[in-house]
């Protein structure tokens, strides 16, 4: 598939040789980054936690709206293909998905939530799992042979009181159930987005949270029968608070990790996103601290093989080189968005079928997805 190529910041660094009236004239443009907005839409009350382009170039996005499980399918031209709004409490966190089905992982009433749609949104079949401790949300990855794998666990932000753990569970299109293993932490413990390394492993970002102390991140790597292979430490320092929420890896297995800790800056402690990346043996390459007052919650590739890591607070990108970690830009989504004070929250990024960016998450309390451009 040919997509047209996105306007990024290092685009502009490498048009510094222009006329300065060229130059003021693509100043003006970026100050108004709001007003290059594609489509937006909200769909009721909640948020949206998934978004991905399907291969018919449409959109399928998954969340919650009125406290209930949520499905979308969209066109390419963005109207509706189909909605499914679950008669359950919870959410939908996760969304696999091929030309024949629609696989949904997510949650209700603490247990996790599995469900199969029709290619035209006719619910199959759904199920809940239930585990030794509370599942909130749920992450899907294709583990070939028609089987999918499930991660459920406590949301990275919260804190769940009594037992916790990692809920693994291996099934199928059918709703058939191949393995099921439960882990069981002594301490709390929850899974940020999942991702596989592409030889059947399963990466997680964890946060881990000790008696009093803060919560610590780290990232491990599962075996294709739920065995860990490694873990390691990102920030576990019990003074500053720390969390793993989204992952990626590339085609050498490396792996791309992002979150939020804590950092000393003078006599306060402020919230700042991280980027971190891992050798394909889990022995840390590089780490970079980006946005003040802010989670990194995303990772996907652009078209030019740099990272693009979606920062929760006003949906605020930051573009990075994976070889080291080093700047290649920001993009900002709105004109004006104060992180420190802010009801819009992203969750979850893709690229459209033309090279634009995908956003999925909440504004106002509501659920909201939009179609950004960064083109000339």
């Amino acid at each position: 598939m040919n997509l047209q190529q996105p306007w990024t910041i290092r685009d502009y660094q490498m048009k510094k040789s222009f006329l300065l009236p060229a130059i003021a004239l693509i100043a003006v443009s970026c100050s108004k980054p709001a007003d290059n907005f594609i489509w937006e839409r909200t769909f009721g009350e909640g948020a949206a936690y998934f978004i991905k382009t399907t291969p018919d170039s449409g959109i399928v996005s998954g969340g919650k709206t009125n406290g209930s499980p949520y499905l979308i399918k969209l066109r390419k031209d963005k109207s509706t293909a189909f909605e499914f709004r679950s008669s359950r409490n919870g959410l939908f966190s996760s969304v696999w998905f091929n030309t024949s089905f629609y696989v949904a992982g997510g949650s209700s009433n603490g247990m996790m939530l599995l469900a199969c749609f029709g290619k035209d949104g006719t619910m199959i079949w759904d199920t809940l799992l239930a585990a030794g401790f509370k599942i909130r949300t749920t992450g899907l990855v294709f583990s070939g042979n028609g089987n999918i794998a499930a991660v459920g666990s406590a949301m990275p932000d919260s804190v769940e009181t009594g037992s916790s753990g990692i809920l693994f569970v291996r099934f199928d299109t059918a709703g058939n159930i191949m393995q099921k293993k439960e882990t069981t932490e002594a301490n709390f413990a929850a899974a940020g987005k999942i991702t596989d390394d592409l030889s059947g492993n399963i990466l997680i970002p964890l946060t881990r949270k000790k008696p009093y102390s803060k919560a610590q991140a780290s990232v491990a790597k599962y075996s294709y029968e739920f065995n860990k292979l490694w873990e390691t430490d990102l920030y576990n320092n019990t003074d500053f608070g720390a969390a793993s929420r989204g992952i990626i890896s590339d085609a050498q297995g490396n792996v791309y990790v992002a979150g939020n800790t804590e950092l000393a800056s003078g006599e306060s402690v402020l919230n700042t996103s991280f980027l971190v990346s891992l050798s394909p043996s889990g022995s840390l390459r590089w780490k970079k601290y980006l946005e003040k007052t802010n989670s990194g919650t995303a990772l996907i590739f652009d078209e030019n093989g740099s990272l693009m890591m979606l920062n929760a607070n006003c949906f605020i990108v930051n573009l990075a080189d994976p070889a080291d970690g080093s700047d290649e830009g920001i993009i900002r989504m709105f004109d004006v968005c104060n992180s420190k004070e802010t009801d819009v929250s992203g969750n979850d990024l893709d690229l459209f079928y033309d090279g634009n960016i995908l956003v999925a998450g909440s504004k106002g309390g509501t659920y909201y997805l939009a179609l950004k451009s960064f083109q000339q």
